[in-house]
């Protein structure tokens, strides 16, 4: 987020219900690649895909490390520790691991003007299992 002198700017999205906080910008972000952000003490990884960016929590199912370090290969993300994959799509654990615990999905919207990203913070809770 960009600072002016000392003062930290939000940029917020209202939309129905919801509130979206900003994130990022399309230009920040690369094909595949994973880029690690902040948001109300959380950290959440954006990886983009085509024109859709997808937020995920950054601990892996088992809770014992960041996704931040992972590889992402097509819609997956893999562990660094136990090389279990998780969709990125819906959060589910789809390696050969027993990892039963699913990650962290945020929606996400991005603004077709701006190429402002979005990450939809009432969706933090939910977890796939």
């Amino acid at each position: 987020m960009p600072l002016i002198g000392k003062i930290n700017v939000v940029y917020h999205m209202v939309t129905q219900t919801r509130v979206l906080q900003r994130v990022g910008n399309l230009a920040g972000l690369r094909e595949g690649r994973i880029l690690r952000r902040d948001v109300g003490g959380s950290e959440i990884l954006l990886i983009k895909k085509g024109r859709h960016v997808y937020a995920i929590g950054s601990c892996c199912g088992r809770g014992c490390a960041s996704l931040a370090d992972g590889i992402v290969e097509g819609f997956f993300i893999r562990c660094p520790w136990y090389h279990e994959y998780y969709d990125i799509r819906t959060g589910r654990p789809v390696g050969p691991s027993c990892c039963k615990s699913g990650i962290r999905v945020y929606g996400t919207k991005v603004d077709e003007k701006s190429g402002d990203v979005f990450v939809d913070l009432d969706t933090a809770g939910n977890r796939c299992r």
